[in-house]
């Protein structure tokens, strides 16, 4: 068993739950990977035990309920505790509304929304024990909308919904459940915007030109923010929506 915490991050190989494994594991945290893309979870696993860092991966499908229930067993058995879960795993498929297929609605909403409540379902026990938190990573999009993004909105709002039940139903037992929202992260998900650019760098730039702070948002920065979330400074706070996003929600077209 560790002495430290233990944080268990879904989608934790790449982009923002790459980010979030890598914050824990600096502030001397024990982490678990769950991520179906073996490679990156393995190159990831092994240069943070180079560091030092306790880090467990366990190859995921959070959709499958049996993957799940393994993952949380496998955890457990390494670290005997889970203190904080975050619900980071998503994927997003741009389509007009009237052209998503049954495929790709199963796809995210399985992915985006049962995910999140499988990993809490089967992780409960140890964090009700641990008194610990759940930090669930939605999206502006669950607030407001692009075109063609639509059941990716539907499933992030509904992760919203989501958080605001649990933190109801685990406030007696003493566990937190909070939602981060980010805005614009420079990570795999910018790929449709930027793919056909002739320099990507520069299209990432104008993008940030057009949030109030000025530029695109870094996996850190969300990552700082789960942390917060589930750190003691956080005790009072649960049922919580904290947008992420360089001031993009507050602004009005112009």
């Amino acid at each position: 068993m560790t002495e430290h915490r233990v944080a268990l991050v879904t989608g934790g190989a790449y982009g923002i739950g790459r980010g979030i494994v890598q914050e824990f594991a600096r502030k001397g945290d024990a982490v678990v990977i769950a991520d179906r893309d073996a490679d990156r979870a393995a190159v990831l696993e092994s240069s943070l035990r180079a560091r030092g860092s306790q880090v467990l991966f366990v190859q995921t499908d959070i959709r499958i309920e049996q993957q799940v229930q393994a993952l949380i067993a496998k955890a457990s058995e390494a670290f005997g505790r889970i203190d904080v879960l975050c619900n980071n795993a998503g994927i997003e498929r741009y389509r007009r509304a009237d052209e998503y297929t049954l495929d790709d609605w199963n796809a995210i909403s399985e992915t985006n929304l049962r995910g999140a409540f499988l990993c809490t379902k089967y992780a409960y026990p140890f964090l009700k024990k641990a008194r610990g938190c759940i930090v669930n990573i939605s999206s502006v999009q669950a607030i407001a909308n692009e075109p063609q993004i639509s059941a990716y909105a539907a499933s992030k709002a509904g992760l919203l919904a989501l958080t605001r039940g649990m933190a109801l139903d685990f406030a007696s037992d003493g566990v937190r459940v909070n939602a981060i929202c980010p805005g614009a992260i420079q990570t795999g998900m910018m790929e449709p915007f930027i793919k056909d650019e002739p320099d990507p760098e520069e299209a990432v730039k104008k993008i940030g030109r057009t949030i109030p702070l000025g530029r695109v948002g870094k996996p850190e920065d969300v990552a700082q923010s789960v942390y917060f979330l589930a750190s003691a400074a956080a005790s009072y706070i649960t049922g919580a929506v904290l947008v992420v996003d360089g001031g993009l929600l507050s602004r009005l077209s112009t």
